[in-house]
C-alpha cells in the first residue's frame, strides 16, 4: 500500500534526478518503453529481478506514480526507507546547508520577523565567507568580491523551510556532468565550498576549545589557513539571533551526483555561551585585539606632554606579531623624561602592560617596569 505523504512528496523528483541516482548506483538501462521511459535493472544476476520503470519527462501520464514506484523499488534493493531514498533523489544534483534554530520562541516552526530576516541574511553571509575562504585565506575580506565567488553566490538557493524548530534550507546546485568533465583529483566549485565550510568549522571548534584553555586569542591564528575568518565568525554571531540567545545547528548535505572520498564531519552545533568567544575571535581578525603582559621594546620616536598634565606620552616603534607598530605609552613624569632622554641619546626603552591594538593604533596601558636599556649593539 503506497502511502500518501510519499505519493505527495514524489512531485519534486525530476526525470534526471532519477536517471542520474540509477546510473551512478550501477543500475544498467535495458530497453524503453515507447519511447517515454527507460527500463532498469540490477546488473546482479541474482538481483535481475529489480525493476525500476523511469519516465523520461513529468508529461508522461502517471509520472508520479511511477517514480513512487521507482522510489519503492530502490528502497527496497538498498534496504533502507523510501523517505530516505527520496531526500537522496530530491539533493541528487545539489549540495544543500541546513541551519537549525532550537530555542522556545521556535518550537512551533514559525519565528519573530525580524529574527527571521536576521537568520535568512547571516545564513547568506555564511555561504558568502566560506565561498571567499575557498579562493583565499584571509583573517577578514573587505570591498568587492571576487567575479568567482560572486558567481557562486549568485546561483545559490533558498529552500523550503523544514519542520523541526525552524530550519533554513541553502542549496547549491552540482553541474549534472561532473563526474564525466573532472578529473579524479579536481572537484566541483561547489563541494570546494561545501568541504571548505565544513574543514573551517571543524578548525573553529578546536579553536574555541584551545583559547577557553589558554584565554590566548593567538589561538586563532594558525585557523585562518583553515578558511576562518572574521566574516564565518560574524555570520555565526548573527545566526544566534539578534539577543544571541538561540542555539543553532549547522548540517552539510553532499550531492550523490559528485564523488567524494573526503571524510569531513558533516553537523556542528553552536551554543549562546559561544558567542562571546565567537566575538573575541572576529575581533582579533579585524585587528582588534589585547596582548595582556606585553613588552614594548624598541627607541622612542615621538614624545607628548601637556603643562596641565602629570603624565607624558611617548611612541616606541616595537613588534606585534612580526609588524612594527608605534605603539603608545602613557608614563609618570619620571620615567617620561628618562624617556624624553633615552630619545635624545638614541637609548633603547622597555615598559610592560596590556597591549590595546586596533587596526590604526596600539596603546600600551597599565605600563610597568618602565627601564632605560642602553644603545643597540
Amino acid at each position: 500500500m503506497i502511502t500518501s505523504p510519499l505519493k505527495n512528496k514524489a512531485v519534486s523528483v525530476s526525470p534526471k534526478n532519477l536517471e542520474g541516482y540509477l546510473s551512478a548506483k550501477g543500475w544498467v538501462v535495458e530497453g524503453e518503453v515507447f519511447g517515454q521511459a527507460k527500463i532498469w535493472h540490477r546488473p546482479e544476476q541474482d538481483c535481475y529481478e529489480y525493476e525500476v520503470i523511469q519516465p523520461k519527462s513529468v508529461e508522461v501520464s502517471g509520472y508520479i506514480q511511477r517514480v513512487v514506484d521507482a522510489i519503492n523499488e530502490i528502497a527496497s534493493f538498498e534496504s533502507r526507507q523510501p523517505d530516505i531514498v527520496l531526500k537522496e533523489l530530491e539533493s541528487f544534483y545539489s549540495d544543500s546547508v541546513k541551519i537549525r534554530v532550537v530555542h522556545s520562541d521556535v518550537e512551533e516552526g514559525t519565528i519573530p520577523i525580524e529574527d527571521g530576516v536576521l537568520l535568512i541574511e547571516k545564513s547568506r553571509d555564511l555561504l558568502a565567507a566560506t565561498t571567499l575562504s575557498t579562493f583565499s585565506k584571509k583573517a577578514y575580506f573587505t570591498g568587492q568580491r571576487n567575479t568567482e565567488a560572486q558567481n557562486f553566490i549568485k546561483q545559490l538557493r533558498l529552500g523550503q523551510t523544514e519542520v523541526g524548530s525552524f530550519i533554513v534550507n541553502l542549496i547549491a546546485p552540482i553541474p549534472e556532468t561532473i563526474n564525466s568533465q573532472l578529473d579524479q583529483d579536481e572537484m566541483s566549485v561547489t563541494r570546494a565550498v561545501t568541504n571548505n565550510l565544513a574543514r573551517s568549522l571543524v578548525a573553529l571548534e578546536k579553536g574555541i576549545d584551545l583559547y577557553n584553555a589558554s584565554e590566548s586569542i593567538f589561538e586563532f591564528e594558525s585557523i585562518i589557513q583553515n578558511g576562518v575568518s572574521a566574516n564565518l565568525c560574524d555570520a555565526l554571531i548573527g545566526l544566534s539571533g539578534f539577543s544571541k540567545s538561540r542555539s543553532f545547528n549547522i548540517s552539510i548535505n553532499r550531492a550523490g551526483a559528485e564523488i567524494d572520498t573526503q571524510e569531513l564531519p558533516t553537523i556542528f552545533k553552536f551554543l549562546p555561551e559561544h558567542v562571546p568567544t565567537l566575538e573575541v575571535a572576529s575581533a582579533f581578525y579585524k585587528g582588534n585585539y589585547v596582548i595582556n603582559e606585553y613588552e614594548a621594546f624598541g627607541l622612542v620616536s615621538k614624545m607628548t606632554h601637556l603643562p596641565q598634565d602629570d603624565f607624558g606620552e611617548i611612541t616606541v616603534r616595537s613588534p606585534v606579531r612580526g609588524i612594527e607598530k608605534n605603539v603608545v605609552i602613557q608614563l609618570c613624569m619620571e620615567h617620561y623624561w628618562q624617556a624624553v632622554h633615552a630619545h635624545e641619546n638614541g637609548e633603547l626603552i622597555s615598559c610592560k602592560g596590556a597591549l590595546h591594538v586596533t587596526a590604526k593604533s596600539a596603546k600600551l596601558l597599565d605600563s610597568h617596569g618602565f627601564k632605560v636599556i642602553g644603545k643597540s649593539a
